[in-house]
């Protein structure tokens, strides 16, 4: 079983992460992370020498970085904690919060 954490290296994903490898220690857990405010590398320290586990570092909103990893995987299960967490920053600056095309 291959699973893709998107925000795996925020608060809830990195949980989510350790619960998952001590739960399944047999399953492929692969994190997508874009690394803003909201996510921090050193969380996933104790994780990043397991055989099971890959850090990949890029933007859900990377189309083509997204379609190649899943390429890539064939994952079986995509869970989505990507986020941004603090909501009065989307009322203060909205632009940050709107995909521009």
């Amino acid at each position: 079983m291959t699973v893709i954490v998107t925000g795996g290296a925020g608060f809830i994903g990195s949980n989510f992460i350790f619960h998952m490898l001590e739960k399944h220690p047999d399953y492929r857990i692969i994190c997508l992370d874009k690394l803003t405010y909201a996510g921090n590398l050193s969380t996933l320290e104790s994780v990043m020498g397991n055989e099971n586990f890959a850090f990949v570092k890029a933007d859900i909103c990377d189309r083509t970085a997204v379609y190649s990893l899943f390429e890539k995987e064939k994952p079986n299960i995509v869970v989505n904690f990507a986020a941004e967490s603090h909501v009065d920053r989307s009322i203060e600056t909205p632009i940050f919060f709107c995909k521009q095309t």
